[in-house]
């Protein structure tokens, strides 16, 4: 049996596990993902099987085994350090608030088996032969680019509410669309969402948004009308569709930079995404990487504008220099040493996808970002050649907040190449920084 898109070591595995099942009289066959993707030409990163022995004879079989999921009869199986997940053929009872199963029960048939998967396209199984078993026909539904429901869609609705999340994530990523009953049944059913959990959406949300085509995926969300019931709020009222036609301009990797897009569609500030992004689960790296960057933003465009003396490090330090240096790059890297490097380039991956008013304004900052950053040499006050116990024994004046403000303004003009950095030069600016500020 030829497999073009898996790995050719893990194609040969999965292969040797079917025809250990097959040679002690089970059945075995390749399902689910592995077989959707293989099918459509695209890269095939696990292969799971199905098979009609109970877990206990899996366990049996096979001299390394990990029961990953025993209660659904799922067991990991261990081929040279290759894990793959084996199930037992099983059809689902009731289910408990429209999430999960109350119970499994293990089936014999194939078919019965297939039969509880989410979209046709998700039910198609291949055997050691190589042959695939359709009984939903899948494989025309790839063709034709359709999401469909395995039989009836309202019923896999009322079963798994977040299959109606699936759906649309599916749709985004392969760039298809949804057939008229599945999709309607979606309609019918979308107050069944709220039984899902944030996360679990969450989940779904970062795939379809690190897809080739999220802008689609977010048409259906919007036109689904699943959105107002989520258990957590999403503030469409501010929402820049232009912007958002944008994402896919945008590396998905590292998904950050479309997240961060999608905030400023959204309109939000840098207290609305902490707010919304933790109720939305997501880690707190990601959180406050969102916010840096919108902040950063924010805070270059207000420099341009104002056209006047701002603020230009975090604590609001004011440089009284009357050097003739651009104080776009001034801004610039003083957002470099409050934000890092890394979000610095982020923000100019994401420069060319801002608003046009932001653009234009900023157009001479977007032009010279990864020139100004080469020349960076320092980054943090632990490369400057001097600490702060030196300056006090140079000025000879007790410690106080003064010390933290110069600190930041010495490291500003340091890298920004108004003064050298070494111990000499910081201590005489430290000396007429003082006079200056009227504190000896």
């Amino acid at each position: 049996m030829q497999w073009k898109w898996v790995d050719p070591q893990t194609a040969e595995q999965g292969q040797s596990l079917l025809r250990r099942l097959t040679d002690q009289g089970f059945e075995g066959y390749f399902v689910g993902g592995c077989v959707r993707d293989e099918l459509m030409g695209r890269p095939v990163n696990d292969m799971d099987i199905a098979t009609n022995a109970t877990p206990e004879q899996v366990i049996a079989l096979f001299e390394r085994t990990i029961p990953t999921g025993l209660e659904h009869g799922t067991i990991t199986v261990l081929i040279e350090n290759e894990p793959f997940e084996v199930t037992t053929y099983r059809t689902e009872t009731e289910y408990v608030d429209h999430r999960r199963p109350e119970q499994v029960q293990f089936v014999r048939e194939l078919s019965e088996d297939l039969r509880r998967r989410d979209f046709t396209m998700n039910a198609i199984a291949r055997g050691i032969d190589g042959e695939y078993v359709d009984p939903f026909h899948g494989i025309e539904d790839l063709r034709n680019g359709i999401i469909r429901c395995v039989g009836i869609a309202d019923e896999r609705f009322e079963e798994d509410a977040l299959r109606m999340v699936r759906g649309i994530r599916f749709a985004s990523v392969f760039d298809f669309e949804i057939e008229q009953q599945t999709w309607q049944a979606l309609l019918n059913h979308q107050a069944l969402i709220k039984h899902i959990a944030t996360e679990r959406i969450r989940v779904e949300m970062e795939k379809m948004i690190a897809g080739p085509y999220p802008y689609h995926g977010i048409e259906l969300l919007l036109s689904s009308g699943l959105i107002p019931y989520m258990k957590v709020d999403v503030p469409c009222e501010k929402l820049n569709l232009d912007l958002l036609r944008s994402l896919e301009s945008l590396p998905s990797s590292p998904l950050v930079l479309r997240w961060t897009l999608i905030a400023l569609a959204l309109g939000m500030d840098e207290q609305q995404i902490k707010q919304y992004f933790k109720s939305w689960t997501f880690p707190n790296t990601i959180t406050d990487q969102v916010s840096k960057i919108v902040r950063m933003n924010q805070r270059l465009y207000d420099g341009i504008v104002e056209q006047e003396s701002v603020s230009l490090v975090e604590n609001e330090v004011v440089i009284e220099s009357t050097s003739s240096i651009d104080q776009s790059y001034v801004r610039f890297v003083s957002c470099v040493l409050d934000y890092g490097k890394e979000i610095a380039q982020h923000w100019h991956t994401m420069y060319p996808v801002l608003p046009s008013t932001q653009q234009q304004r900023l157009s001479t900052i977007g032009q010279q970002a990864d020139s100004w950053l080469e020349q960076l040499t320092i980054y943090s006050l632990a490369d400057l050649p001097i600490k702060g116990q030196e300056v006090l024994e140079y000025v000879k004046i007790p410690a106080g907040k003064w010390l933290g403000e110069l600190f930041n303004e010495i490291l500003l003009v340091v890298a920004t190449g108004q003064l050298e950095n070494n111990k000499e030069a910081i201590l005489h600016y430290a000396d007429q920084a003082l006079v200056r500020k009227g504190l000896r």
